[in-house]
């Protein structure tokens, strides 16, 4: 993933490798205060390139219209594309005219077969009765089909009894400390550090008071805005008295209050500016030294008086209490996002009353007693409970796509909570929820050593353990050996380290499209180099045979797998005709702004950013041709802007893949796709070559790449652009109410929607003629990336069978 980060004048990172290893987070602290700074031996490792000064303001933009529409750069020809009149918005129609539409450029007959299909009707749910011991103590939720106890975070065992701390801490475990159990912590019984002089940094060392299972820190000492528990005996889930304002990692003190420095805090951080009188932890409304609400519910200001809502899986479908990202299910109802009830009790509307659920809460079909309609569309889903691997990580932190997938699979009318009659399961495992921010900010969870920097073991062997958990308590797995389950795997390199026997028989949807068998890291971030030699200090844990488990499979197989699109916010596109906003003159006939590899390892983007980055610079593109390459400080402006102005747009890899080829399509720019053996998003299932250019990898086609690109006859240009308005919906997620409601804001905020500006203005003088990309009168929902999805997962049915 990419992240456009420069200097001015360039930069020129510099690896520092201490070869007498006391970098290592498992350190004993009297190793690391007799390594004094100025005693180390250093070797310098330069990586990346000087980057040359450079700083490109581009012209002022113009807006479509019916005059301009065949000037040269308009990107128009102002070839016809009235075909494409009334192609999207509204509700699924079933005609054939409309079928034609909705699978225009689809490869195969997946899209037709979704929509032509039988309806299935609905069957009542079964609901489990099964008790938990000990009523999971208070702490968790019982799953009523299974019988077992769901814990949260701080908690674990049979019967969630047992107390589980994730303190803040200065270390790791040592590698013989292959039989201790617990976390490693640096606190006293106070929750304070226990000698802030003492060596040794890790992003969750406090200079206040830690929240011991979160591993969590807020203000303490005796300031107005420490955290003050609950009193001790209190029961399970009382809140404490005062949440505390937080201290994030930025906030640590580097100066202690008698002028002495703290190794492992911010330098510029003196005690006094966190815990003076006028500070952050003592002062209503403080001048400097901000740490913000962060945590997700916090409201100014920011010691928990003021909560709203935080997210939680369809918000607990009303049914129960969010916690951080977790679902405290009300009593009898139960569950992942506590939809389904026990048997035997009655349903009740719960929660959903309150205003703020009630917009963001879609409630599962099949768990209404009276379904809203009688059919309903396959395929049928069945979506595991997997709280330790999916809300456990979200109140240790935050999610990502995996959580939105989630969720959506959650509310839709796909899912099903009979397993008997499920065409697919999905499988729940919020991996690089886990690989960031989790995963090294205390010591653990751990899958199993741990080891800070090799990201892929640990989710490889996450990995191994959900499916052991789920082939050896349910018989699902076992009845077609896994065709039918599904994973998400969105990390860089996606599947590539997947365990293998995951991977062989699994559906796996994937960011990452690469095809070869035999396969290298190629991540210039060492941290997820699945080939990394691992260190024998920690031959004896459990776990480290796990590159010996993933060999023998591609990253990515068409024939079972897909690439889906990574999860762009709506704001990120607002500016596009998709979401109604104006068309603009296409006058850039290239673009790509982001990371050029000036600070990474030559592997990154399998070099490729870094030769076009000089090839643009040294043969003068941006004068010559209007192509433009580099990052944010070179090519300055709106980056969706200059997306929207440019014809081709360049879709490269970075540490793997890189959602270039979304921002491309969803701004209705041609993608220019350059790596080769590596499908882009939805390539196997839609016709890439009817509205973007492949270029192969070697030298001479790079430098060859304006000529090429010039050499494009306008009609084909235009045909490509008019297929690209046939599909650029499907790249992007819109379905959900909080989607639906964000959506609808974008629209009556357009520059499109007001008459009176220059953007409306010229968007009335076109015609069907001037350009395919005219304002949508509504997402056509219906196609976007999930439902895509969706569909093409119907035609994996029977092969599933197989």
């Amino acid at each position: 993933m990419d992240a456009a980060c420069t200097r001015s004048l360039g930069l020129v990172l510099l690896l520092l490798v201490l070869s007498d290893a006391s970098w290592l987070p498992w350190t004993s602290e009297q190793e690391l205060a007799a390594s004094s700074s100025s005693s180390r031996r250093r070797t310098l490792l330069q990586i990346g390139f000087q980057v040359p000064k450079i700083s490109i303001q581009l012209p002022l933009r113009q807006y479509l219209n019916g005059s301009n529409s065949g000037a040269a750069g308009a990107g128009s020809n102002r070839t016809d594309h009235s075909e494409l009149a009334g192609a999207a918005g509204g509700e699924a129609r079933r005609d054939e005219g409309d079928l034609r539409r909705r699978c225009a450029v689809a490869k195969g007959s997946w899209c037709g077969a979704y929509l032509r299909q039988d309806m299935v009707p609905y069957k009542t749910a079964p609901r489990g009765d099964k008790e938990c011991p000990n009523a999971c103590s208070g702490w968790g939720n019982c799953n009523h089909d299974t019988g077992l106890c769901e814990c949260p975070a701080g908690r674990a065992g049979p019967a969630c009894e047992r107390e589980v701390k994730r303190p803040c801490t200065n270390r790791f475990r040592h590698p013989h400390e292959v039989n201790v159990n617990e976390s490693v912590g640096h606190i006293g019984p106070d929750k304070h550090d226990l000698d802030i002089q003492a060596p040794g940094w890790i992003a969750s060392r406090c200079s206040g008071y830690c929240i011991d299972h979160l591993a969590l820190c807020t203000c303490g000492r005796d300031s107005k805005y420490r955290h003050i528990p609950a009193p001790a005996g209190s029961p399970p889930w009382t809140p404490p008295v005062q949440w505390g304002r937080p201290m994030t990692d930025g906030c640590m003190i580097g100066v202690d209050k008698d002028g002495n420095r703290i190794d492992w805090g911010r330098p510029h951080i003196k005690d006094s500016d966190l815990y003076g009188p006028e500070a952050w932890c003592n002062k209503d409304n403080p001048i400097s030294h901000q740490c913000g609400c962060v945590w997700d519910g916090n409201g100014w200001p920011c010691d928990g008086s003021q909560q709203y809502e935080p997210f939680c899986p369809n918000q607990c479908t009303g049914h129960g209490d969010c916690h951080m990202g977790w679902c405290r299910c009300h009593p009898g109802w139960y569950g992942t996002d506590c939809s389904r009830k026990k048997a035997g009790m009655e349903l009740d509307e719960g929660h959903l009353s309150r205003p703020w659920i009630k917009r963001t809460v879609d409630v599962p079909p099949a768990s209404l007693r009276t379904p809203p309609l009688p059919t309903r569309p396959r395929p049928l889903i069945y979506i595991y409970d997997l709280t330790d691997y999916t809300t456990k990580f979200l109140q240790l932190r935050l999610g990502a796509v995996e959580a939105y997938l989630h969720e959506t699979l959650l509310q839709s009318e796909h899912r099903t909570f009979d397993p008997d009659e499920a065409d697919f399961f999905y499988v729940p495992v919020y991996v690089t929820c886990y690989m960031w921010p989790i995963l090294g900010w205390a010591d653990g969870p751990w899958w199993y050593a741990p080891l800070a920097h090799t990201r892929t073991m640990h989710v490889s062997n996450m990995l191994s353990e959900v499916h052991a958990h789920i082939s050896s308590t349910f018989p699902w797995w076992n009845r077609r050996g896994g065709r039918d389950h599904i994973w998400l795997m969105a990390a860089d390199e996606g599947a590539c380290y997947m365990p293998t026997a995951i991977y062989n028989t699994s559906i796996i949807l994937t960011h990452w499209g690469r095809m070869d068998l035999e396969h290298q890291s190629n991540t210039a971030y060492q941290q997820d180099n699945y080939n990394m030699a691992m260190p024998g200090e920690f031959k004896a844990w459990p776990g480290m045979d796990w590159q010996s488990r993933m060999r023998g499979h591609p990253c990515y197989d068409p024939r079972k797998d897909l690439v889906i699109p990574a999860f762009k916010s709506v704001d990120h596109f607002r500016d596009s005709p998709l979401l109604g906003g104006a068309p603009l003159v296409r006058d850039l006939l290239c673009y790509f702004r982001g990371d050029i590899g000036q600070a990474r390892f030559p592997q990154y983007s399998r070099g490729l950013r870094q030769k076009l980055f000089h090839l643009w610079h040294k043969n003068d593109w941006a004068a010559k041709h209007k192509i433009y390459i580099g990052n944010g400080e070179m090519v300055r402006g709106p980056y969706s802007e200059h997306l929207l102005r440019s014809r081709f747009c360049l879709v490269l890899p970075g540490d793997g893949w890189s959602p270039r080829a979304e921002d491309a399509v969803l701004h209705g720019c041609i993608p220019v796709v350059i790596m080769d053996n590596v499908h882009a998003v939805f390539e196997s299932i839609l016709d890439w070559e009817s509205f973007s250019i492949r270029i192969r990898e070697d030298d001479a086609a790079l430098e060859a790449l304006p000529q090429l690109l010039e050499a494009v006859p306008p009609e084909r240009v235009a045909k490509m652009q008019r297929n690209l308005a046939r599909v650029w919906h499907r790249f992007a997620y819109a379905t959900g109410p909080v989607m639906a409601a964000h959506l609808r804001r974008i629209a009556a905020t357009s520059a499109t929607a007001m008459p009176e500006m220059e953007a409306a203005q010229a968007v009335a003088t076109l015609t069907p003629r001037d350009t395919p990309f005219r304002p949508l009168p509504a997402y056509p929902v219906s196609d976007d990336a999930f439902h895509t999805i969706l569909q093409w997962l119907h035609h994996r049915i029977n092969e599933t069978r197989a």
